[in-house]
């Protein structure tokens, strides 16, 4: 096989490992917006709950059913806290957020190298070697 033949399919595999940094890259940014609408969507409605539940508190000394749907509002606050607590929305935010920015620095990085004509075939494949070593890096750490 020709060194022109080798280069040229090296190449092809690095265009290949760059096509699946940016689809990862894609659908940790799909995840991240779902979570991240998800969250806020939470925050709003707790904060709405202890609202209201301040607000009958407020206006409803003297009324028991105001104190009993005060007391409603101030448990189901409670559980939507704990529950969001539970899932560990801002951790998994965080870990997807970090994913979509190693994904597309390694599509970055492997695009730059892409341009360059210079290299040998044993160049390519000690890159092909490093970039794999780094979306195994990537995926070990997505797995926290």
């Amino acid at each position: 096989m020709s060194e022109e033949v080798k280069i040229t399919e090296k190449r092809k595999e690095l265009k290949r490992l760059q096509k699946i940094c940016v689809n990862e890259s894609k659908d940790y940014k799909k995840r991240y917006k779902k979570l991240k609408w998800r969250t806020d969507f939470i925050e709003v409605t707790h904060t709405s709950l202890n609202m209201s539940a301040v607000a009958l508190t407020l206006s409803g000394f003297g009324i028991p059913p105001l104190l009993i749907a005060s007391a409603c509002c101030a448990g189901a606050g409670l559980v939507l806290s704990q529950a969001q607590k539970s899932y560990r929305s801002q951790t998994r935010l965080s870990n997807y957020n970090v994913c979509v920015t190693q994904f597309d620095s390694v599509a970055r990085e492997i695009t730059a190298v892409l341009h360059r004509n210079h290299m040998s075939s044993k160049d390519y494949q000690d890159y092909i070697e490093d970039i794999n070593a780094k979306l195994d890096l990537i995926d070990d750490s997505r797995l926290l």
